[in-house]
Protein backbone atom coordinates (compact mmCIF):
# COMPACT_ATOMS: atom_id res chain seq x y z
CA UNK A 1 0.00 0.00 0.00
CA UNK A 2 1.31 3.45 -0.86
CA UNK A 3 2.00 6.14 1.63
CA UNK A 4 -0.70 8.87 1.78
CA UNK A 5 2.02 11.55 1.70
CA UNK A 6 2.96 10.46 -1.87
CA UNK A 7 -0.55 10.86 -3.29
CA UNK A 8 -0.55 14.63 -4.02
CA UNK A 9 2.65 14.34 -6.10
CA UNK A 10 1.03 12.19 -8.82
CA UNK A 11 -1.63 14.76 -9.85
CA UNK A 12 0.97 17.55 -9.85
CA UNK A 13 3.30 15.56 -12.08
CA UNK A 14 0.39 14.67 -14.37
CA UNK A 15 -0.69 18.32 -14.75
CA UNK A 16 2.89 19.46 -15.32
CA UNK A 17 3.29 16.83 -18.05
CA UNK A 18 0.01 17.84 -19.70
CA UNK A 19 1.02 21.51 -19.50
CA UNK A 20 4.39 20.79 -21.09
CA UNK A 21 2.76 18.87 -23.94
CA UNK A 22 0.22 21.68 -24.50
CA UNK A 23 2.95 24.34 -24.46
CA UNK A 24 5.04 22.33 -26.92
CA UNK A 25 2.06 22.00 -29.27
CA UNK A 26 1.24 25.73 -29.15
CA UNK A 27 4.91 26.67 -29.60
CA UNK A 28 5.23 24.33 -32.58
CA UNK A 29 2.03 25.69 -34.16
CA UNK A 30 3.17 29.28 -33.72
CA UNK A 31 6.66 28.72 -35.11
CA UNK A 32 6.02 26.17 -37.87
CA UNK A 33 2.57 26.83 -39.32
CA UNK A 34 2.76 30.48 -40.32
CA UNK A 35 0.62 31.55 -37.37
CA UNK A 36 1.08 35.22 -36.48
CA UNK A 37 3.78 35.94 -33.99
CA UNK A 38 3.77 38.71 -31.46
CA UNK A 39 4.97 42.04 -32.82
CA UNK A 40 7.68 43.19 -30.43
CA UNK A 41 9.26 46.54 -29.71
CA UNK A 42 12.11 47.05 -32.16
CA UNK A 43 10.52 44.89 -34.88
CA UNK A 44 9.70 46.32 -38.27
CA UNK A 45 5.92 46.80 -38.18
CA UNK A 46 4.20 44.42 -40.62
CA UNK A 47 3.12 46.34 -43.70
CA UNK A 48 -0.55 46.36 -44.68
CA UNK A 49 -3.09 48.19 -46.78
CA UNK A 50 -6.49 49.33 -45.48
CA UNK A 51 -9.25 51.48 -46.96
CA UNK A 52 -11.03 54.49 -45.57
CA UNK A 53 -14.80 54.98 -45.86
CA UNK A 54 -14.43 56.40 -49.38
CA UNK A 55 -12.34 53.46 -50.57
CA UNK A 56 -9.04 55.37 -50.53
CA UNK A 57 -6.18 53.01 -49.70
CA UNK A 58 -3.61 53.61 -47.01
CA UNK A 59 -0.41 51.57 -47.00
CA UNK A 60 1.53 51.67 -43.74
CA UNK A 61 4.92 51.83 -45.49
CA UNK A 62 3.78 55.03 -47.27
CA UNK A 63 3.76 56.75 -43.87
CA UNK A 64 7.52 56.39 -43.38
CA UNK A 65 9.05 59.61 -42.13
CA UNK A 66 6.20 60.10 -39.63
CA UNK A 67 5.53 58.90 -36.13
CA UNK A 68 2.59 56.54 -36.65
CA UNK A 69 -0.08 55.90 -34.03
CA UNK A 70 -1.67 52.59 -35.09
CA UNK A 71 -4.74 51.75 -33.03
CA UNK A 72 -6.97 48.67 -33.36
CA UNK A 73 -10.44 49.22 -31.95
CA UNK A 74 -14.15 48.35 -32.26
CA UNK A 75 -17.44 50.17 -31.65
CA UNK A 76 -18.62 47.31 -29.38
CA UNK A 77 -15.56 47.63 -27.12
CA UNK A 78 -16.24 49.85 -24.04
CA UNK A 79 -12.54 50.68 -23.40
CA UNK A 80 -12.21 51.67 -27.08
CA UNK A 81 -15.23 53.95 -26.78
CA UNK A 82 -13.75 55.57 -23.66
CA UNK A 83 -10.38 56.36 -25.24
CA UNK A 84 -11.65 57.68 -28.60
CA UNK A 85 -12.27 61.27 -27.42
CA UNK A 86 -8.69 61.36 -26.10
CA UNK A 87 -7.40 59.99 -29.41
CA UNK A 88 -9.32 62.79 -31.13
CA UNK A 89 -7.53 65.35 -28.91
CA UNK A 90 -4.16 63.72 -29.57
CA UNK A 91 -4.77 63.78 -33.32
CA UNK A 92 -5.75 67.45 -33.23
CA UNK A 93 -2.74 68.35 -31.09
CA UNK A 94 -0.23 66.92 -33.56
CA UNK A 95 -2.03 67.01 -36.93
CA UNK A 96 0.37 69.60 -38.42
CA UNK A 97 3.47 67.68 -37.36
CA UNK A 98 5.25 64.48 -38.49
CA UNK A 99 2.48 62.43 -36.87
CA UNK A 100 -0.07 60.16 -38.50
CA UNK A 101 -2.94 58.54 -36.65
CA UNK A 102 -4.30 55.29 -38.11
CA UNK A 103 -7.42 54.11 -36.27
CA UNK A 104 -8.31 50.66 -37.63
CA UNK A 105 -11.76 49.39 -36.72
CA UNK A 106 -12.40 45.64 -36.68
CA UNK A 107 -16.15 46.20 -37.05
CA UNK A 108 -17.94 44.42 -39.87
CA UNK A 109 -19.07 47.43 -41.90
CA UNK A 110 -18.70 51.14 -42.50
CA UNK A 111 -22.25 51.95 -41.46
CA UNK A 112 -21.50 50.99 -37.87
CA UNK A 113 -18.25 52.97 -37.82
CA UNK A 114 -19.81 56.02 -39.52
CA UNK A 115 -22.67 56.04 -36.99
CA UNK A 116 -20.18 55.81 -34.13
CA UNK A 117 -18.07 58.67 -35.55
CA UNK A 118 -21.15 60.85 -35.96
CA UNK A 119 -22.44 60.06 -32.46
CA UNK A 120 -19.07 60.88 -30.86
CA UNK A 121 -18.21 63.82 -33.17
CA UNK A 122 -14.92 62.25 -34.30
CA UNK A 123 -12.78 63.40 -37.22
CA UNK A 124 -9.61 61.34 -36.81
CA UNK A 125 -8.80 59.08 -39.78
CA UNK A 126 -10.66 55.77 -39.74
CA UNK A 127 -9.92 52.57 -41.63
CA UNK A 128 -11.71 49.23 -41.68
CA UNK A 129 -10.30 45.75 -41.04
CA UNK A 130 -13.60 43.86 -41.31
CA UNK A 131 -11.99 40.44 -41.78
CA UNK A 132 -9.44 41.17 -39.02
CA UNK A 133 -6.57 40.28 -41.36
CA UNK A 134 -4.45 43.24 -40.27
CA UNK A 135 -5.14 42.88 -36.54
CA UNK A 136 -4.33 39.17 -36.84
CA UNK A 137 -0.96 40.02 -38.45
CA UNK A 138 -0.26 42.13 -35.37
CA UNK A 139 -1.47 39.34 -33.08
CA UNK A 140 -3.96 41.72 -31.44
CA UNK A 141 -5.82 39.90 -28.71
CA UNK A 142 -7.39 42.61 -26.55
CA UNK A 143 -9.04 45.74 -27.88
CA UNK A 144 -7.93 48.44 -27.95
CA UNK A 145 -4.29 47.87 -28.80
CA UNK A 146 -1.97 50.59 -30.03
CA UNK A 147 1.43 50.43 -31.71
CA UNK A 148 3.66 53.50 -31.96
CA UNK A 149 5.86 53.19 -35.04
CA UNK A 150 8.90 55.36 -35.78
CA UNK A 151 9.80 57.09 -39.05
CA UNK A 152 11.70 54.00 -40.25
CA UNK A 153 8.84 51.60 -39.59
CA UNK A 154 10.05 50.11 -36.29
CA UNK A 155 7.72 49.56 -33.34
CA UNK A 156 8.68 51.92 -30.51
CA UNK A 157 5.86 51.17 -28.08
CA UNK A 158 2.94 48.78 -27.70
CA UNK A 159 -0.02 49.64 -25.49
CA UNK A 160 -2.67 47.07 -24.57
CA UNK A 161 -5.96 48.40 -23.26
CA UNK A 162 -7.45 51.84 -22.78
CA UNK A 163 -5.06 54.76 -22.35
CA UNK A 164 -5.46 58.40 -21.35
CA UNK A 165 -3.90 59.71 -24.57
CA UNK A 166 -4.53 63.37 -23.74
CA UNK A 167 -2.90 63.21 -20.32
CA UNK A 168 -0.08 65.73 -19.86
CA UNK A 169 2.47 62.91 -19.53
CA UNK A 170 1.49 61.17 -22.78
CA UNK A 171 1.13 64.45 -24.68
CA UNK A 172 4.65 65.40 -23.58
CA UNK A 173 5.92 61.94 -24.51
CA UNK A 174 4.41 62.19 -28.00
CA UNK A 175 5.79 65.69 -28.45
CA UNK A 176 9.27 64.38 -27.63
CA UNK A 177 8.90 61.38 -29.98
CA UNK A 178 7.68 63.60 -32.82
CA UNK A 179 10.57 66.03 -32.27
CA UNK A 180 12.98 63.08 -32.47
CA UNK A 181 11.38 62.03 -35.78
CA UNK A 182 11.57 65.59 -37.14
CA UNK A 183 15.19 66.00 -35.99
CA UNK A 184 16.21 62.66 -37.51
CA UNK A 185 14.58 63.60 -40.81
CA UNK A 186 16.33 67.00 -40.86
CA UNK A 187 19.69 65.36 -40.11
CA UNK A 188 19.28 62.84 -42.93
CA UNK A 189 18.80 65.55 -45.59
Amino acid sequence: MSNEKDMPIKPIVFFLAVGLVAFSFVYYQATHTGAPRMVNIGDVAPDFTVNDSEGKQLKLSDLRGNLVFLNFWATWCPPCVHEMPEMELLNRAFKDRKFQMVAVSVDDNWETVAGFYKEHNLSLPAYLDAGQKVSTRYNVFKFPETFIIDRNGHVLKHYIGEQRWASPQLLASFDTLIKEQETAQSASR
